[in-house]
């Protein structure tokens, strides 16, 4: 694998790993300096899930787009636009915060940095998406995929010590202001790499390009923004305050509305092809319940040490990496076990998850709370890997479907959160304690963990996969 990573050339090494390393830097950092964000904005630390929130809402929009603009030709106008603005946007609030000024003015930097730049920034994962695809052979189009995967547990790995022995040496502004120079150096990373993408032709005359009606498009990005605005007054005000009912009634109406006007209208063809969509299904699936959100907030109101709850979250973000380039050599290797490393990544992920449903029936133990989070972040790992690897091999002729991943990841992660919270507030409202609430959402996390085999065993054809081309 490492061989054929090599004729890859820095570059691409480079622009790949960063294009999904970069989001999941902010985010990690947002994660980390939840007391300090909070301190600058005098709010208390649980508000500052608003700024997650608008953080991971604002890429979910960006991804949602990308499918519909980027193509290998507009890549690179579309790679600088992205980066000058979130370079923008995050050197702003680096200044920002080192100049404190009122705190109404504060506010509005801060939300309108994280939103801005979360949307810029989220572009260059399906960018990096498009570099990959450029490459010729298919042994190397999958080691960088399985980089591209590894990025964002690497990030979140690393992040937390970047924050802690950088970030709080030089103040948190500072740290922003110089982490504004790598969207810039990411936009000259994209005029050299991207220009091999926009002088190759991905599509031939018999397979022309997906293009969905602009209502479509509107339907969609209007669904996912009245899903966002919704799930953010659960947030603020509850799920059962006037708001948020008005608002869940909205989005029901607007999705609604949209699944009838999408299924009336007339067909020329599947939009994915059936196995690439089953396998996005799965993967969507198995985000929900693996976002890490909610055992880890068990244990951190039950009093875990800060050291424990750091180091399983590392543990668990080592044993996905692992699993990530052991998938990546293990497609180019041996394509035929790939439905079995599908299959056997879900059932780890299963296992693991099984494990959080016990966290309230224990005292603390810490090699219980390690290996729970271990194999569950090596089952996402593998299933990850693969997935990915096999819906970009069956795109490359078509930019919609190989720009798909990095969405469905996104949106299935954003997904996961709104849905364990509802859950949450459901069972608090039915009485429960607070061990009670946390019972209901591990259930619903084993619950869509098994819910994730359905599109899974549905799409494989067990022994049929295309074997990797020398």
């Amino acid at each position: 694998m490492i061989r054929a990573l090599v004729p890859v050339g820095l570059l691409v090494f480079l622009f790949v790993f960063l294009g999904n390393a970069l989001k999941s830097v902010v985010a990690s950092t947002v994660f980390v300096s939840e007391a300090d964000l909070a301190s600058f904005l005098n709010i208390s630390v649980e508000k500052t899930q608003l700024v997650v929130e608008l953080l991971i809402g604002s890429a979910v929009m960006a991804l949602a787009i990308a499918p519909f603009i980027l193509n290998p030709q507009s890549a690179r106008r579309i790679a600088a636009i992205a980066a000058l603005f979130a370079a923008v946007a995050y050197g702003c609030l680096g200044m920002v915060m080192l100049t404190e000024p009122s705190l109404a003015f504060r506010e509005a930097t801060v939300f309108l940095a994280f939103s801005v730049g979360g949307f810029s920034i989220a572009f260059f994962a399906p960018l990096a998406q498009i570099a990959i695809n450029a490459v010729d052979d298919e042994k190397r189009r999958v080691v960088l995929t399985t980089l591209w995967i590894s990025a964002q547990p690497i990030a979140f790995l690393l992040t937390p010590q970047l924050v802690k022995y950088v970030g709080h040496d030089i103040g948190l502004g500072a740290y922003f202001l110089a982490f504004a120079m790598f969207p810039l150096a990411y936009l000259v990373l994209s005029q050299v790499v991207l220009k091999t993408a926009a002088t190759r032709t991905l599509l031939s005359p018999e397979d022309p390009p997906v293009r969905l009606p602009a209502v479509m498009v509107g339907l969609l990005l209007a669904s996912i923004f009245a899903f966002e605005v919704w799930t953010a007054a659960n947030s603020l005000l509850g799920l059962v305050h006037g708001v948020s009912l008005a608002l869940m009634a909205v989005f029901l109406g607007v999705a609604g509305y949209s699944i009838l006007y999408v299924r009336g209208q007339p067909r020329t063809g599947p939009l994915l092809p059936r196995r690439t969509a089953l396998l996005l299904t799965s993967l969507f699936i198995l985000e929900i319940p693996t976002t890490g959100f909610y055992d880890t907030t068990y244990l951190v109101r039950h009093l875990c040490s800060s050291a424990l709850i750091d180091d399983r979250a590392s543990l668990g973000a080592l044993a996905q990496i692992l699993t990530v380039f052991l998938a990546g050599g293990a497609y180019v290797r041996w394509p035929n076990l790939l439905p079995y490393l599908i299959g056997g990544g879900l059932l780890a992920t299963l296992f693991g998850i099984s494990g959080y449903a016990y966290y309230p029936h224990l005292t603390t133990d810490e090699s219980f709370f390690y290996v729970t989070k271990m194999v569950a972040g090596a089952g996402v790992g593998v299933v990850t890997t693969v997935v990915v690897a096999i819906v970009m091999a069956s795109g490359r002729s078509n930019p919609f479907v190989a720009l798909l991943p990095a969405l469905v990841i996104m949106f299935g992660t954003e997904f996961g959160l709104e849905i364990m919270e509802i859950v949450f507030q459901i069972a608090k409202l039915a009485g429960r304690d607070e061990n009670g609430a946390y019972s209901a959402v591990f259930a619903a996390q084993i619950v869509a963990a098994v819910v994730a085999f359905v599109p899974f065993v549905k799409a494989i054809d067990w022994g049929s996969v295309v074997p990797v081309q020398a």
